[in-house]
């Protein structure tokens, strides 16, 4: 016979695992067996009823009666013909030398105890804690755990618990990645911010576009090109980046001939340590300069800027956005 895990001394409930509980007759004045009729209600438990002989309360059915799995440690058994013509209830032995009955049933009404125990159990591996009528709170019998399924039991609840927390805390890193991505869109929204690095000028326009270009005294722009138009809902495909940071994508730029590819930008915002007056570009590194430092291709660049805004305050940070374009 295949191991049960769940022994509930006065029943036998499957969900994830074989439940098998027993209705003690310990104390002959705790229950009795009775031809249970109805008329008019609850007729799918017509027939036998075990009830609480002190209140009457039913705690269990003929039609949930079962086997005891294991009755190895019976000191005895006798026939109950009102349960079925091979209903058995077993007789055991506590450590006081008490005699005391258990009939197998795969439900029970009533209340299970908290505490679990091993002291004197009548299942080998199997702790046990109390069932009590759930109308008069008399003790009625014992549910069985066996220690297998008690294993199984703090394994599920330590991971339910890893996965509270986990998804408490996506909760939270969510709601702090839309306060910071609100900031940024506040402060940036409509706007572009320019930063000259040697011959380059840069040009980020806030959800729009992110442009390169050179600029001549008299104006005139003779070195032009996109790195790339903003995609917008790029946030969650950017695995890189899974924290509160605000994260912005930029494809389809100019054609890079360093690597035959379309130019293309990621910018990053998240807090600096430094609270700059108004919106500014801290830092460029040139695309000589990132392709030995980030390993990205001639055709990368990295832009730090920094937003300012009164409701960083209570992070101590302002904004800071990192700019990466290239082959991505």
């Amino acid at each position: 016979m295949p191991r049960i895990l769940l022994v509930l001394v006065l029943a036998l409930a499957s969900a994830a695992f074989v439940t098998a509980e027993a209705v003690s007759a310990q104390d002959p004045q705790a229950l009795e067996i009775t031809n249970h009729h109805h008329t008019d209600h609850d007729l799918e438990n017509d027939g036998v009823v075990v009830r609480c002989r002190s209140c009457g309360a039913p705690v269990a059915y003929k039609k949930d009666y079962i086997e005891l799995h294991d009755t190895s440690n019976a000191v005895g058994s006798r026939h109950e013909a009102v349960l079925g013509n091979d209903a058995e209830i077993f007789t055991f032995v506590n450590p006081s030398r008490a005699e005391f009955e258990l009939a197998g049933f795969k439900k029970v009404l009533g209340l299970e105890g908290e505490v679990f125990s091993k002291k004197a159990t009548v299942f080998d591996d199997y702790s046990w804690r109390d069932i009590r009528c759930s109308s008069c709170k008399r003790h009625i019998g014992w549910a069985f755990y066996h220690d297998e399924l008690q294993q199984c039991i703090n394994t599920q609840l330590v991971e339910s618990i890893t996965t509270k927390r986990a998804k408490e805390k996506l909760l939270a890193s969510t709601a702090e990645a839309e306060r910071k991505a609100e900031i940024v869109r506040k402060e940036l929204e409509g706007n572009c911010v320019f930063a000259a690095a040697g011959w380059w000028t840069y040009e980020i326009c806030y959800k729009k576009e992110v442009r390169q270009f050179h600029e001549e005294a008299d104006g005139s722009r003779p070195s032009d090109w996109s790195m790339g138009v903003y995609v917008p809902d790029s946030q969650e495909k950017d695995a890189a980046y899974v924290g509160t940071d605000v994260v912005q994508h930029f494809a389809g730029g100019q054609h890079c001939d360093e690597n035959g590819e379309l130019r293309s930008t990621k910018v990053v915002y998240s807090c600096c340590k430094s609270r700059p007056k108004e919106v500014s570009v801290e830092k460029v590194d040139e695309p000589a300069l990132s392709a030995s430092s980030t390993g990205l291709d001639g055709c990368s660049l990295q832009i730090e800027e920094c937003v300012t805004s009164a409701k960083c305050s209570h992070t101590s940070c302002s904004v800071v956005a990192y700019a990466v374009g290239g082959n991505m």
